[in-house]
């Protein structure tokens, strides 16, 4: 996709005022992640997107047709951008590698979510909680996501358990 639509996306959601709304930001780790096709339908693909953001722009779109992502970086760190004027959203998901190599265990992030009301945040929140049978808590490498994002394992718990409860 590219840095060009990714600044393109940002600028709209600035001029949109989104990025004046309340902030949730939340750190996790991927569960897994999925190379898929861009909307151009050539044989070109995106960067490997974490598959709960695959979900949440495919119930993005359900709400809002005119929900755009786009994606900037590449080798270890990528980030990733939503938005959905519509349902009142934009995502920033930052997704690093924080280990030797590319696996899902390996990839921790830092997903800032603008949002108009809290009831999208909590669905949101959810979808990426789902992908666990026993959420995602219990499936955080707090040491990682520490070191890679210099924040204390008691606001990465908090962050998700405000949501969660």
């Amino acid at each position: 996709m590219g840095k060009k639509k990714s600044k393109q996306i940002q600028k709209e959601a600035e001029v949109l005022g989104f990025k004046n709304l309340q902030k949730y930001t939340f750190f996790g780790q991927r569960k897994g992640g999925a190379v898929i096709k861009t909307d151009t339908k050539k044989h070109s693909f995106r960067h490997n997107m974490p598959r709960f953001l695959i979900k949440i722009i495919q119930w993005l779109e359900s709400i809002d047709p005119s929900t755009q992502e786009s994606d900037a970086g590449g080798g270890r760190n990528v980030t990733f951008y939503l938005l959905s004027p519509q349902a009142g959203v934009y995502i920033e998901v930052d997704d690093r590698i924080a280990g030797a190599l590319d696996i899902p265990r390996n990839h921790v992030y830092k997903m800032d979510i603008y949002g108009q009301n809290e009831d999208s945040i909590k669905q949101i929140v959810k979808m990426v909680n789902d992908q666990w049978k026993d959420g995602i808590i219990a499936h955080l490498d707090l040491k990682k996501i520490e070191k890679k994002f210099k924040i204390s394992s008691e606001d990465i718990i908090k962050s998700w358990n405000q949501f969660l409860t």
